[in-house]
């Protein structure tokens, strides 16, 4: 970590949000009943600790946005060096299940203008929050003590907020320019298997995934749905569904079509439209800086990352032809996550953390790497064997877990060094909700009762995945990072 700045020349102010998880929380074909296992009272929890497919706060998320829109728009210049925003850099899992409502409402919001974050009927919330549903394991935030949510950790109940989270509103628009960069969670179920024909059929069908019959195999399952591809759901004759309303607009979208909607947004976007296949990309801003966007999903399963080997030689050209710029990279996975080598047969094997971190040691000039997936602030700084400092490493929180920030970055020149200001920013949801209608006509108020949820995770109370160290030590917050400038020393 480093001083205070002496004599700084900034150049560049960026502002960082990642994992917004937009989430269709009625869609048919997210596997949250598997969640409870990691319930702390489960008898496997201790085999399978969190797993991640069921919040109680995942039907607020595109208010969540919206605030977060709000305060970052009251954003002028950064905070620390006073230059104005350059733009706003979104570190990937800007949808939750890879769907094109999902990314239609994200869309929405940062456009500005009317919003409707329903799916399936107009008339009944279909979610597994809905008052209709019965089963204790899930928290329905309408009904009074209905369920263990409620009953062993004081979850509060407003009647009438799932109909308000379905409620059309007007979006503020984010007032900066905004790049996004692809995750996980956008073109893969779940953020894990790759989409089928089959599934892209229950998705906007009738029939939403319930619950697993008692011959399907926990083990085996687990270990199909993982880290490291190949990964698949479970046969769909394993599991139970139950009836909803069908809607075309929950298809599943690809690599090519979250590109195409990227850049037919409107504003000036890294991405290529002359290659639409590919999600990677560079930007030059003023002052010598030029950002790289890599795409470290691996598309063929698993929900960790690798490069495939056509980005890493367009990764190596580009950082051969960059020896003059300051060079920014960012990725939604962060460097020790990138360690998903599947590949199916008759396709090359891609890079992962050791071949990536091999090559990107021999360039001086770069200075920051930017990313998300992990849901927490942190900061690193990344060394080469020899013990001397490659770059600095920044991850920011979701919108979806606590804390629900982003990040200001903000770099200079101070002397001799490289200078980089890191400084939190908290969405606009106020820190009461007693549910009354006003604020249950509000997105930002309903952000603020998400926010609450999110804080008392009941899975993640203590231990190493306690939610409260989502939001990072102090050092990976609000501080000055330094490294000597390639330029001057």
């Amino acid at each position: 970590m480093g001083d205070a700045p002496r004599s700084p020349e900034p150049l560049l102010t960026l502002i960082h949000l990642s994992d917004l998880h937009i989430c269709d929380a009625q869609s048919p074909t997210r596997l949250e009943f598997i969640d409870r296992m990691a319930d702390p009272d489960h008898p496997m929890q201790p085999l399978l600790h969190y797993i991640g497919t069921y919040r109680a706060q995942e039907f607020l998320t595109v208010q969540v946005l919206e605030a977060m829109v709000h305060s970052v728009n009251k954003i002028e210049k950064g905070p620390l060096l006073g230059k104005p925003v350059d733009g706003v850099i979104i570190t990937g899992d800007v949808t939750d299940n890879a769907q094109v409502n999902e990314l239609n409402w994200y869309k929405s919001v940062l456009h500005g203008g009317p919003v409707a974050p329903n799916s399936g009927s107009d008339e009944t919330f279909e979610s597994f929050h809905s008052p209709d549903n019965k089963d204790e394991y899930y928290y329905h935030p309408d009904v009074p003590g209905a369920d263990r949510p409620q009953k062993l950790y004081d979850f509060p109940a407003f009647p009438g907020v799932t109909k308000a989270s379905v409620a059309p509103f007007v979006a503020t628009g984010l007032k900066h320019n905004w790049l996004a960069i692809h995750g996980n969670h956008d073109s893969l179920l779940q953020g894990t298997t790759t989409p089928t024909d089959e599934l892209n059929k229950v998705s906007t069908g009738n029939q939403k995934f319930s619950g697993l019959k008692p011959e399907a195999n926990l083990l085996e399952l687990i270990e199909k749905f993982g880290e490291i591809g190949p990964a698949d759901y479970p046969s769909l004759e394993l599991l139970y569904t139950e009836q909803v309303t069908a809607d075309p607009n929950r298809r599943f979208m690809d690599v090519t079509e979250w590109v195409n909607q990227h850049t037919d947004c409107g504003h000036d976007h890294g991405l290529s439209k002359s290659n639409p296949n590919v999600a990677y990309y560079y930007k030059d801003f003023a002052n010598d800086i030029r950002f790289i966007a890599m795409d470290t999903v691996n598309g063929y399963g698993g929900w960790q990352g690798c490069i495939d080997r056509e980005q890493f030689k367009w990764l190596k050209d580009l950082l051969d032809n960059s020896s003059d710029k300051y060079v920014i990279l960012s990725s939604h996975h962060p460097l020790e996550k990138i360690f998903n080598p599947y590949a199916p047969e008759g396709v090359p094997e891609p890079a992962v953390r050791r071949e990536l971190s091999e090559l990107l040691f021999n360039y001086q000039n770069i200075i920051l790497w930017v990313a998300g997936h992990n849901h927490q602030n942190y900061i690193n700084p990344i060394t080469r064997p020899d013990g001397s400092h490659a770059f600095w490493h920044i991850r920011t929180a979701s919108h979806i877990d606590w804390p629900q920030q982003s990040r200001v970055i903000e770099i200079a020149r101070d002397g001799e060094d490289i200078l980089i200001g890191t400084s939190i920013i908290d969405h606009a949801g106020p820190l009461e909700f007693t549910g009354s209608q006003s604020e249950l006509s509000d997105p930002i108020a309903l952000a603020g009762f998400s926010r609450q949820l999110s804080a008392n995770d009941w899975q993640r109370q203590e231990g190493l995945l306690d939610i409260s160290l989502a939001e990072g030590r102090p050092e990976d917050q609000n501080v000055w990072l330094r490294a000597k400038d390639f330029q001057r020393s």
